[in-house]
């Protein structure tokens, strides 16, 4: 799936290649994102009580945001590096393809940004690894 969305697969399977993450650590992450978005959080029923943190959940998503964070400044860091100097750049992956939009044309009726692309690509991303995930955990009739 990051191969289709990013253009290349950017986890290792190994610790020791030179990856951003290992593979491991962004299927984690991503199971992390799954159980946090479906939590029952008491600060979310009673506003009053959520400075409390009562269930550590508000704590555990800010340390997932700077870890989803971290990985997709690089990726796309690394995607405008590419674009940049290319007179005809052509979008190789889907990517590419938000960039261009955020650069390039402003007659959009949705103005697209940096944090919109991350969001995207997270529901793309998480999106192909909940089937498989799922395939995996889920029961079937």
């Amino acid at each position: 799936m990051s191969r289709i969305v990013l253009g290349k697969d950017y986890f290792s399977v190994a610790e020791y290649e030179g990856s951003i993450m290992s593979l491991k650590e962004f299927q984690d992450m991503v199971d992390e994102f799954f159980v946090l978005n479906g939590v029952f959080n008491i600060g979310d029923w009673i506003p009053w009580l959520n400075f409390l943190d009562l269930h550590g959940y508000i704590k555990r998503m800010k340390a997932m945001q700077k870890k989803i964070n971290r990985f997709y400044d690089f990726m796309l860091n690394e995607h405008k590096a590419q674009k940049e100097g290319v007179e005809e750049f052509v979008p190789k992956d889907m990517v590419d393809l938000l960039l261009q939009l955020v650069d390039g044309s402003n007659d959009l009726e949705v103005k697209l940004n940096y944090d919109s692309i991350k969001a995207f690509t997270q529901d793309l991303i998480a999106g192909g690894r909940g089937r498989t995930w799922c395939d995996d955990k889920c029961l079937r009739p």
